[in-house]
């Protein structure tokens, strides 16, 4: 008799006007699996099996892991963060200030020595910026990357196949499998766009 208030929100699609969209044309681009390609993958997979092993007979190299100990001193005093000891630097791994690894280079183990570095001037740390360093630097090992060889031993111990053809037959079908997926991807953004 008195009646009644009902109020409702609703979702409504909102009204679309097509525009020209038959006869539109997308190009489909196929990047080929190249035989560099699976040889990259193939040396991937002996960088990841590589073994690190100490070496005493000679300098630190580019590419050795030198186990060091570093304080690093800006007008002669020692800086925070500047300190640390029995750390793993990868030479020419560019962890640290450039010009630092380089100067590890052609030195031995138990060698002590100073490396002389200036921090970029769009460094983190704005005391540091622009100003010249010294680093105190031991060496206490130096470690060389060792890759396996790519053989049969090597592929049968790391992989479920037997030899290194059928191993390269996997990588090139798996390549092929995820470059068809890029595509596929790239074709639909490109039909949607």
């Amino acid at each position: 008799e008195e009646g009644f208030t009902v109020k409702a929100t609703l979702t409504t699609y909102p009204e679309v006007k097509l525009g020209q969209y038959k006869g539109l044309k997308v190009e489909k681009t196929v990047i080929p699996v190249s035989d560099e390609l699976i040889e990259a993958e193939l040396m991937n997979m002996q960088e990841r099996n590589a073994r690190l092993v100490s070496v005493s007979d000679r300098a630190a190299q580019l590419d050795d892991t030198a186990n060091i100990d570093f304080e690093g001193f800006a007008d002669g005093v020692a800086f925070e963060g500047g300190k640390g000891e029995g750390f793993d630097l990868l030479l020419g791994s560019g962890q640290f200030i450039p010009g630092f690894e380089e100067q590890i280079v052609g030195h031995n183990i138990g060698d002590e020595f100073d490396v002389e570095v200036t921090f970029p001037t769009e460094y983190h740390e704005a005391s540091l910026a622009g100003k010249p360093a010294t680093f105190k630097v031991e060496i206490k090992n130096i470690r060389e990357r060792i890759m396996p060889e790519l053989n049969e031993e090597f592929v049968s111990n790391s992989t479920e196949f037997e030899t290194v053809e059928e191993y390269k037959k996997s990588v090139e079908e798996r390549l092929m499998k995820e470059e068809a997926n890029r595509v596929e991807m790239e074709l639909d953004n490109d039909i949607l766009e």
